[in-house]
C-alpha cells in the first residue's frame, strides 16, 4: 500500500532494532527464449539515505535496503520471479518488521504493486484499509509480499488504499544479496505476451527499500531504483 503519512520514527531505534532482529523489453527477441533473470533497472550502490544524508549509506547497508538491481524472470511456465538486488543483505537474511521493499508495476497498463518484508506483523495481521481484514486477523508468516492492486486515493487524505489481491511469499538470500518474490501468473491476469512495465511509487522510483512499521514516511533516508524496461511474460518453455 502506498501512503504519504507523517509518521515519527527514531533512526537509532532502527538501527537497534536491525540489529536484533516502457522502454526497450527486457525479454529475448521474436523466436528467441530468455536464458535468465532479465535486468530491468539499476541503480548505483552506496546512495542510500542520500537525499537527507549522504553519510547514511552504511546503515542502508546494514537495514538490507541499498537497491542496485532489478530483475524478472518465468519461473516454469505459470509463475514469474521478481528479483531485488542490493548491496548488502543482513547474515540472517532481512531486518524484521522494518526494512520494507515495495516493487510498483503495470501489467497490460493494470497497477499492481508487491509490498513486503522479512516480516511483516505489523501491517500483515490485520489491515483494515486492504479489505482483508472483514474475517478477523491472521498469521502472515514468515517473509510475506502483498500483491495489491484497485489503488486510490481516499478523498480528503493524502493517502491512498490499495485492495490486496494475495500472498506470497519473498526468499532473501545473503549470499547473493537478492530479494525473490515468485507471483504466479494467475494472481496478476498475466499470461504469455502480457507486458510488465514499470510503475512510480511516492518515493520517485519503481521500487523502493525504507523503514518502516504499518506506515512509511516519505521524507526518512531510503532508496529508490527506477526501472527502465519492459518484461515480456513468455511461455517458460525452451
Amino acid at each position: 500500500m502506498k501512503r504519504k503519512a507523517a509518521v515519527s520514527i527514531l533512526l537509532s531505534g532502527l538501527l537497534a532494532a536491525s540489529l536484533i532482529g516502457a522502454a526497450a523489453p527486457a525479454s529475448a527477441g521474436k523466436g528467441k527464449k530468455a536464458s535468465g533473470p532479465q535486468v530491468v533497472g539499476e541503480d548505483v550502490s552506496g546512495d542510500w539515505g542520500s537525499s537527507v544524508d549522504t553519510g547514511l549509506s552504511p546503515i542502508g547497508d546494514t537495514l538490507g535496503q541499498d537497491l542496485t538491481s532489478a530483475s524478472i524472470a518465468m519461473n516454469g511456465t505459470d509463475k514469474v520471479d521478481f528479483i531485488i538486488g542490493v548491496n548488502s543483505l543482513p547474515a540472517g537474511g532481512g531486518v524484521p518488521e522494518i526494512s520494507r521493499y515495495i516493487w510498483d508495476m503495470h501489467v497490460n497498463g493494470e497497477f499492481l504493486e508487491l509490498d513486503g518484508k522479512f516480516t511483516n506483523y505489523s501491517r500483515g495481521v490485520c489491515d483494515p484499509t486492504s479489505g482483508q481484514c472483514q474475517a478477523g486477523p491472521r498469521d502472515p508468516g514468515m517473509q510475506p509480499f502483498f500483491v495489491r492492486g484497485n489503488c486510490a486515493a481516499v478523498e480528503g487524505t493524502n493517502v491512498t488504499t490499495c485492495e490486496e489481491i494475495g500472498v506470497v511469499k519473498g526468499v532473501f538470500d545473503s549470499a547473493k544479496k537478492t530479494i525473490t518474490v515468485t507471483v504466479p501468473l494467475e494472481m496478476i491476469s498475466a499470461k504469455p505476451g502480457s507486458k510488465i512495465t514499470p510503475g512510480t511509487n511516492i518515493f520517485g522510483g519503481s521500487i523502493s527499500a525504507a523503514p518502516a512499521a504499518f506506515f512509511t514516511n516519505n521524507s526518512m533516508p531510503l532508496d529508490s531504483l527506477t526501472v527502465t524496461k519492459t518484461f515480456v511474460v513468455s511461455s517458460g518453455k525452451k
